[in-house]
């Protein structure tokens, strides 16, 4: 399978199925982010369709929220919520925004929050740096973050179970991750950025599913593997193969996914998924 680029608008569509699953991570990092007070200029860095800004600006009321995103389709989809939610404009906006390069002034964000977003993809220090440099003296930065790939349990399952189909693209990303989870390196970022007081934490959950099929459904979709399980070959048993380079059907590949997360099976038939991120966090 060919290397291919993130179809993000596919993926925006479907991406509230996940939310529910990174809940409690949003939970935990308004429950660890100092600074939330009234007139507070927060920054929400890879704000997806929203999320944690919108629960950290209704939890905070009087706080000046600013969601950033490189992709238009999230931006778009977190606008309309935040106006279906009521939340005023002048209080809570969304952009289009580059982290690496914040179109924002010195010294004029009050708390910088991100939940799988900084830290995670192509340059990590400019993001650092850059946050440093708009946040005031003082102010606060708090970071979730995937820690080792195994810990993202059905994503990892799911990319085990692909194999070989699992394009140059989703491999490289993983293996970036893996890397950037050594001991010490995204803290060891922090402090090179200019930041202080860096503390981290192992942060652990558990999420429900009530039968294997309902597992697939939510790792086939949209905003997770449906792009990719999408090119799988899926022909009918007994028929030659379209493609000689796809050696596994969809079938295959859910089988291998079914062996992956069998562990997690519970006496019921249900399924309880262990998480666990990183949280960091640091002062300017």
């Amino acid at each position: 399978m060919s290397e291919q680029a993130i179809d993000y608008d596919r993926m925006a569509e479907g991406f509230d199925t996940v939310l529910p699953l990174m809940r409690p991570v949003a939970e935990r990092l308004i429950e660890r982010t100092p600074g939330l007070v009234p007139g507070a200029f927060v920054l929400d860095v890879a704000s997806g369709t929203g999320e944690p800004g919108l629960t950290l600006a209704e939890r905070h009321p009087g706080v000046r929220l600013l969601g950033i995103d490189t992709s238009e389709v999230f931006v778009g989809i977190a606008r309309r919520k935040a106006a279906q939610r009521g939340l005023a404009e002048a209080d809570v906006r969304y952009a289009v925004m580059n982290a690496e390069r914040l179109e924002l002034d010195d010294d004029s964000v009050d708390v910088v929050v991100s939940r799988f977003g900084m830290l995670s993809f192509s340059d990590p220090r400019a993001e650092v740096r850059e946050a440093a440099r708009v946040l005031r003296p003082g102010g606060t930065i708090s970071i979730a973050t995937w820690d080792v790939g195994s810990a993202n349990t059905l994503t990892h399952a799911a990319m085990t179970a692909l194999g070989d189909l699992l394009p140059a693209l989703f491999a490289g990303f993983a293996e970036r991750l893996e890397q950037y989870a050594t001991p010490g390196l995204r803290e060891s970022w922090l402090v090179e950025g200019g930041l202080h007081d860096v503390t981290t934490e192992l942060f652990g959950w558990q999420v429900d599913f009530p039968d294997e099929d309902a597992l697939w459904r939510l790792v086939s979709g949209p905003a997770m593997l449906g792009a990719v399980l999408g090119q799988i070959d899926d022909r009918p048993p007994g028929e030659p193969e379209r493609n000689e380079t796809v050696s596994f059907t969809m079938a295959t590949v859910r089988a291998a996914f079914g062996d992956q997360v069998s562990g997690h099976r519970q006496p019921d038939g249900s399924y309880r998924i262990p998480y666990a991120c990183r949280m960091l966090s640091a002062t300017a």
